[in-house]
């Protein structure tokens, strides 16, 4: 199990990392909803964030279920979920 959590601020961090600071706004409550394709990240930029959990906190994620998840919200509950965490951390 990963040592710590994953919260809002650092998957927005990744994702602006991952689809080009310009591809997608820095992510709020108001924005979980909103799609991947909304906030302006294709599917490979997803993927390549969940890459990039997976080598910094170890956190491995099935494909399968990467594409599942269409908002960060949806990833970030789908994250919680695979690894007992009680609730999403901010």
């Amino acid at each position: 199990m990963p040592s710590s959590q994953v919260g809002l601020a650092e998957l927005s961090r990744i994702l602006a990392a991952c689809g080009g600071e310009e591809s997608c706004a820095e992510l709020s409550e108001e924005l979980l909803d909103e799609t991947f394709y909304e906030l302006g990240l294709d599917s490979l930029a997803v993927l390549q964030a969940v890459g990039v959990l997976a080598r910094t906190y170890g956190i491995t994620v099935p494909e399968e279920l990467v594409v599942e998840a269409e908002t960060p919200r949806m990833l970030l509950e789908m994250i919680s979920t695979l690894f007992g965490w009680t609730s999403r951390p901010a």
